[in-house]
């Protein structure tokens, strides 16, 4: 929703190419975040992105073995992330539905 309500229709396809390719790519969906420990300041700028809490809460599910983040850690930041793009997606939904 906040993506829909901020990129003007006639440039959405523009948003896969510059957001959600990199999101995918740098979201830990190829290699675990414990992985990133070689690159440190890297490990911790890949937290903004909400697909890593994702791709580890998938990998804690499907292969315990291999090493993830903290349960809590990752619910914690998805529930936290839903919140935040929920709230701001409604303000941003609201503001466009009025003007």
């Amino acid at each position: 929703m906040v993506v829909g309500t901020v990129v003007a229709p006639q440039q959405i396809s523009l948003v896969f190419t510059v957001l959600l390719a990199p999101m995918i790519f740098f979201g830990c969906a190829y290699y675990p975040w414990a992985a990133l420990h070689v690159i440190p300041w890297f490990q911790y700028a890949v937290l903004l992105n909400p697909l890593v809490y994702a791709n580890e809460g998938f990998r804690l599910a499907l292969t315990p073995a291999m090493p993830h983040m903290p349960m809590p850690l990752v619910y914690g930041a998805l529930v936290g992330f839903s919140i935040l793009f929920t709230w701001v997606g409604l303000r941003k939904f609201e503001s466009r539905a009025l003007d």
